[in-house]
């Protein structure tokens, strides 16, 4: 995949930054023109353009010695909690900050939608054993961009990079400093102006100094006029892989919460039990509305995602991510509550909504009362909690400590003295 939008030359850069909140709006504006509709009802926050389908991009701490650099992070889900998952980007301006928001936008930003969305609309997906592929990783790929004052100049350099196979050629320098369980964000620059060439890989944000090394040695074209290429690419686990990535992106249909991370266990509960069990076609028919943390579906229920969190005799706590099901006047009122600041405290009662292992279905409708979270201060609000329940069992979930094997579900776990 590749592309070079053409737009008007652009002058010199600003005089001064723009501040981050400017700054994302353009980003905003990019990425709607990368995916009509991707962005509606997006809301810019603090330092962060909120997206109510539940990804996010946050303007970094300034880590670089001139005004012109944008680090950009982008948090394709933030209901993971509490490490959510995110990769950076940097971007600079060269011409105007307008191209500088679009060329992320089509780069990193198409990656991280096309982590959502899937349908290899925006980005490219290449398995592990494919040409373009990184060996033995899946990877997303924007393909390369290319910019500069030639469009002749920008046409040879991304085609040199594309007939290279870049990434697949260096991934030996720096597969193995891949860390993350979620993906990795893997950006290469190259060119500059004639005689100033510029070659860099980075690492999940961070200059890569073997694979820089090794885009340097690859013998590519030096421009013969100021012209520079960049791809963006975010590369996932295969082991596993497929559930980690679709749990990030909140795209998962199961129930069972993808891989536990050992220090910080916990599940994510995808859809209410009831929503669960409707037909696609159902589904889609019923539901009105679907935030990613609300769930309206009509004939059935008002959903919101809380944490339950279980104490563990090691010292841990499990915490799932579940739904709840509230009358309409209660949803109601949580929401004016979280537009008004005053949903910290709040009390308020729901019916639990997912079976939870290894209990099963009997805690589903369970009665619940919950307690309203704070806002943070770059706008996101933290899940509301399960404080408390008039059910026998639920209650005593909550109370009590509960042997890890059996709650994480190791082969032949008993429940010892808890079982009920």
């Amino acid at each position: 995949m590749s592309w070079i939008r053409r737009r008007p030359r652009a002058t010199e850069p600003p005089k001064s930054r723009l501040p981050d909140l400017e700054f994302l709006s353009l980003v905003r504006d990019a990425l709607e023109e990368v995916a009509p509709g991707c962005t509606a009802r997006a809301e810019l926050k603090g330092n962060s353009l909120l997206s109510p389908q539940g990804w996010a991009v946050g303007v970094g701490p300034a880590g670089h010695e001139d005004d012109r650099h944008y680090d950009l992070i982008a948090f394709p889900n933030v209901s993971i909690q509490p490490d959510v998952p995110c990769f950076v980007d940097c971007v600079v301006v060269v011409t105007t900050p307008r191209d500088a928001a679009g060329l992320w936008a089509r780069s990193a930003g198409a990656c991280m939608l096309e982590l959502l969305d899937g349908h290899e609309q925006l980005a490219q997906h290449w398995g592990p054993d494919e040409g373009r592929g990184v060996p033995g990783w899946r990877s997303i790929t924007s393909g390369v961009l290319a910019y500069g004052i030639s469009d002749r100049e920008n046409l040879r350099l991304q085609n040199a990079l594309l007939e290279t196979d870049v990434l697949h050629e260096i991934a030996h320098t720096f597969t193995a400093d891949l860390e993350s369980p979620w993906f990795n964000g893997v950006r290469v620059f190259y060119g500059g102006a004639p005689g100033a060439v510029e070659a860099e890989v980075r690492v999940n944000g961070e200059r890569h100094e073997a694979a820089s090394a090794a885009l340097a040695a690859l013998g590519l074209p030096e421009p013969t006029v100021f012209t520079v290429a960049r791809s963006f690419t975010l590369v996932l686990p295969v082991d596993s892989g497929q559930e980690r990535h679709e749990h990030a992106a909140g795209g998962c249909g199961c129930d069972c919460g993808g891989t536990l991370d050992p220090e910080h266990p916990g599940f994510a509960h995808t859809l209410p039990h009831l929503i669960a069990e409707l037909s696609p076609a159902e589904r889609a028919e019923r539901v009105a509305t679907d935030t990613g943390a609300v769930m309206v579906a009509r004939g059935v229920g008002n959903f919101l995602k809380v944490r339950l969190p279980i104490r563990l005799d090691d010292g841990r706590t499990v915490v799932h991510l579940a739904w709840v099901c509230l009358p309409a006047e209660v949803i109601e009122d949580y929401t004016r509550r979280v537009h008004d600041g005053t949903l910290e405290g709040h009390r308020f009662e729901g019916l639990f909504c997912n079976a939870i292992e290894p209990w099963g279905e009997e805690l589903l409708k369970a009665h619940v009362l919950l307690g309203g979270q704070r806002v943070e201060a770059d706008g996101s609000i933290r899940f509301s909690e399960v404080l408390d329940s008039e059910h026998p069992l639920l209650a005593r979930i909550l109370r009590e400590s509960w042997p890890a094997a059996f709650v994480l579900g190791a082969p032949d776990a008993a429940p010892g003295p808890y079982h009920s």
